[in-house]
């Protein structure tokens, strides 16, 4: 049973047209929704504000771009942070009842259409984050950004059909790695490229990335495959031709993102901790300037990647 204590009004107000839409289980956390769009953007909007006044050496170097990015990567961070944990304690939740096998979990009794309110909230925390980011990768990320935006905000939309709300929980299990990421970013921007404290988040960074993306993400990826196409027991009722056909599409991009993604990641960080400087070469200050503060040194990378748009010459 759905828990609507917050805003009762807009629930209702809302749920007519949840329905018309076919997602008639969103209505009970448009309010979380909401609230979780306007808390990314209150983030975004703090780190400008403080970001500044904490790191002052670091940010003074900054151009605009770069301080756009610190904020992005602020939101990122804390979204990570929290929307992983939550889902990984669900996920458990239902392994610890006996898992698919048992169906104690509502998730567990009907993995294609089951609805659990818990999980519910946890997907609206997400969705508000992917609006966000969207929307913010539309004005300054390069198309593969924006694909993985588009991709996962319809994504999650679309589960309150409802539908695959158990498999979506180890999708959102693939940011286990993103805190890393933010980190390793951080860490180029003030001052810190190669040291110690990168080197040690670097192999947290592609451990983490390794495991949940490319491994556990391609087992997830394939047994979701599988039930959305050749389920051992056919669906009741048949999955339509739009929903499979948009989740098997979106799984493979974003699995095809995530192997891009790592290859990019491989050889940024390679670079930090294998190129030396001759003892004889003079090291030129406002070249190390622009590759520690004002970008990452990373452009060829990631606009190969797709993570970043191209730069025209003017």
């Amino acid at each position: 049973m759905a828990r609507e204590v917050l805003f009762p009004q807009l629930i209702e107000a809302t749920r007519p047209y949840c329905i018309k839409y076919g997602v008639p289980t969103m209505a009970p956390h448009v309010p979380t929704i909401l609230l979780s769009l306007s808390a990314w953007v209150t983030i975004q909007l703090a780190s400008s504000a403080l970001s500044p006044l904490i790191f002052k050496q670091s940010f003074a170097k900054m151009n605009r771009r770069t301080r756009i990015n610190w904020d992005i990567h602020v939101v990122s961070f804390v979204h990570a942070s929290i929307v992983t944990p939550a889902a990984a304690a669900i996920w458990w939740k239902i392994r610890q009842q006996g898992g698919l096998e048992a169906k104690v979990h509502p998730l567990a009794a009907n993995r294609t259409y089951g609805y659990d309110y818990e999980t519910g909230q946890v997907y609206a925390i997400a969705l508000g984050y992917f609006i966000w980011d969207t929307v913010i990768s539309l004005l300054y990320e390069g198309p593969a950004f924006i694909a993985h935006g588009v991709v996962c905000f319809i994504a999650f939309a679309l589960a309150y059909s409802p539908v695959f709300m158990y498999d979506g929980l180890g999708f959102l299990m693939w940011e286990a790695s993103t805190p890393f990421l933010n980190i390793h970013w951080f860490l180029d921007k003030l001052s810190m490229t190669g040291s110690l404290a990168q080197l040690i988040n670097a192999v947290f960074l592609l451990g983490a990335y390794v495991s949940v993306r490319l491994v556990f993400g391609v087992y997830n990826s394939f047994s979701w495959f599988k039930l959305a196409n050749f389920p051992d027991v056919p669906q009741n009722p048949p999955l339509p031709m739009h929903i499979r056909a948009f989740y098997s599409v979106g799984n493979l991009t974003l699995n095809s993102l995530n192997f891009i993604w790592f290859r990019a990641m491989i050889r940024a960080v390679l670079k930090r901790f294998q190129t030396k400087p001759h003892a004889k070469e003079k090291l030129d200050a406002q070249k190390i300037e622009k590759f520690v503060v004002q970008g990452n040194g990373d452009e060829e990378f990631e606009e190969e990647a797709g993570i970043r748009r191209r730069t025209t010459k003017k």
